[in-house]
């Protein structure tokens, strides 16, 4: 019993010591500016971005037919958070060949899109028109976006996920994204 009574005794003891050793004295404040609570998102809301670059687009269905690719986009940032930024569509081209040797443009209607800060993503629907008015849904799925507001940078728009639905699979390497 008296070995009990010396342990209880020992345990009290120490649970009155250990959390006065362990508090911040009074009148200290602790400091968590370190940590990353408040992080500002690489791209503010507000900002216009242009997208532009070449590839090749391959026939859906054929492969082995291929136009020369060119995109010309432009953006701005509706919404942005440290993890990622939306982006709504105000303009922009897709040129698949030559116009001069009767290649196709594609004029932007409407789009949106996100970018993905952490996984350096960048994922577009945009619904685009030929000069017959026909609408074609484009969609980009861009890697390797490392997003600045004040630099510009590229992504690598991959195919198949990069595609003129139903026509064409895009492949446009290091197009490059300007912000404004």
């Amino acid at each position: 019993m008296a070995l009990i009574g010396t342990i209880m005794t020992l345990a009290l003891a120490l649970g009155i010591v250990v959390p006065v050793v362990g508090a911040l004295p009074t009148g200290i404040a602790a400091d968590h500016s370190d940590h990353g609570h408040h992080q500002v998102p690489p791209i503010a809301k507000g900002t216009t971005l242009t997208i532009g670059g070449s590839g090749t687009a391959y026939k859906i269905g054929n492969k082995t037919r291929t136009e020369s690719a060119t995109i010309s986009l432009t953006a701005t940032v509706d919404k942005s958070s440290p993890g990622r930024g939306m982006l709504n569509f105000t303009g922009g081209t897709l040129t698949l060949g030559s116009v001069e040797g009767g290649g196709s443009t594609y004029t932007v209607v409407s789009g949106h899109g996100i970018s993905t800060y952490h996984s350096d993503r960048m994922i577009l629907h945009l619904v685009v028109k030929d000069s017959s008015g026909k609408t074609f849904h484009l969609i980009l799925f861009g890697v390797h976006a490392k997003a600045s507001s004040t630099t510009a940078f590229t992504v690598d728009f991959r195919m198949p996920q990069s595609k003129l639905a139903h026509l064409w699979f895009l492949k446009i390497q290091g197009a490059t994204v300007t912000p404004k």
